[in-house]
This record gives C-alpha cells, structure tokens and sequence, in this order.
C-alpha cells in the first residue's frame, strides 16, 4: 500500500478517535494526555542516546526533553480544567487549538506540492520550502480567525477578540508551529534517524505528529489568558 494511503487511513482513524477523547474530556482526556506524554519521553529518550555517547550529556539532553514536554502538556491539561468554567466551550477552544495546527499542516503540503520553489532549510528538513512554509503561516492565521470571529463561542460574548489579533496570534502559531518542528528534525538528523519512533503507521513516532504542538500550546493558552479576564 502506497505511504500516503497509510498516512490517510492512520488519520482518519485517530482523528475522530482524539476529537472524541477532547469532547469527553475529564479522567479519559487526563489518562490520554498522561500516555501521550509518557510516550513522547520514550520516543525522546531514544533519540537523546543516539546524539552523544556521554552518559552526562544524555541525562541533560533527557531531562530538558523532558521540562520541553512537560510544560505545554501541563498547560494543556490546565486549559481542559479551565474549561470546565465555561462548560462545553472549553473543549470547543481546545478542538480549535487542534484545527489549527492540523491547518497549518495542510496548506503547508498543498502550497509546497503546488508551489514548491526553493528549500527553506536543506539540511535538517529537504521536504519544506518556502511556499510550504507560507502555507504554514496563513493556514492557521485564517482557522483561528474563522473559527473565533464566525464560530465563537458563547463564553465569549463581548470578549471576541478583533480580526487583526486572530490574524496575528494564528501566524504566530504557524510559525512556532514550524520552530517546533524544524527543532525536532534537527534533533533527528543529527542523531541519524528518520522518525522518532514506529507508533503511528505512515506518520513515525508519536513525538513526529506533535513536535509543533509543543512550541503552539503556551502561545494559544497565553493568547486565551490574555482575551479571556479570569480565565
């Protein structure tokens, strides 16, 4: 079977499989986050070993691996719990949290198959191109705006942000978004592997599918602080 029918049908199995989790929410979204994280160390852990034979280095390699997870899967977790304040709102911010990287994922692979044009960073990334990461940018600029400005949620009432703050704080995403990922294929360039581990067939580790959230997370929550009095 071709890759990319394997990476569609690995989507189309977890997507509606983490939608449901999120809209579930409490002890269910607390363990899935728990085993995400635990994971992610895993994957981690394996890499750090191979970017240095110095046992000294690896322990610190791991633990700031692990502080680097840790805080935006705490924040997180604190934005599930938040949104019990605002009943079924704050899962609905936590699916726009998604939509948005998912968006930024899909324009970037559409702008760099349709565009292409010069590699961004060769050596650690071959695939991205600059179009690719232009896609990266407007994808999420214009989901955040769409979903906050046309989709708000009812919490919300007199508190929607402006269109230029949605516009900004989502290309702000994207580009995180992209840091995040270019952080950990530097990572695995340098530790001589491909993926960071074999969970998700047609995607690699799970790490390879939220190396983006990583960095997304404390801005989207930083931005809801921000927008949100009390929140």
């Amino acid at each position: 079977m071709p890759s990319y029918m394997i990476r569609l049908l690995s989507s189309l199995v977890l997507i509606p499989l983490l939608v449901g989790i999120i809209w579930w929410g409490g002890l269910p979204f607390t363990l899935f986050l728990g085993a995400a994280f635990l994971i992610s160390i895993f994957e981690w852990n394996n890499i750090a070993l191979k970017l240095t034979p110095s046992w000294p280095k690896r322990i610190i390699l791991f633990a700031l691996g692990t502080l680097y997870m840790a805080v935006p899967f705490s924040l997180l977790s604190q934005l599930e719990m938040n949104g019990y304040k605002l009943m079924d709102d704050g899962k609905i911010l936590i699916l726009y949290l998604f939509l948005t990287i998912w968006a930024s994922d899909t324009v970037a692979y559409i702008f760099g198959k349709n565009f292409g044009g010069p590699k961004m960073a060769p050596n650690i990334s071959p695939n991205k191109t600059w179009a690719g990461y232009a896609g990266a940018l407007l994808g999420p600029a214009l989901t955040l705006s769409i979903c906050l400005q046309f989709f708000t949620p009812a919490s919300m009432d007199g508190l929607t942000p402006s269109w230029l703050s949605t516009l900004i704080v989502g290309t702000l995403i994207g580009i995180t978004g992209q840091s995040g990922d270019l952080l950990e294929s530097l990572a695995k360039r340098k530790a001589g592997v491909k993926d960071s581990g074999t969970l998700i067939p047609g995607h690699g580790g799970l790490l390879d599918r939220i190396d983006a959230l990583l960095l997304v997370i404390p801005v989207y929550v930083a931005y809801l602080m921000l927008i949100y009095q009390g929140f």
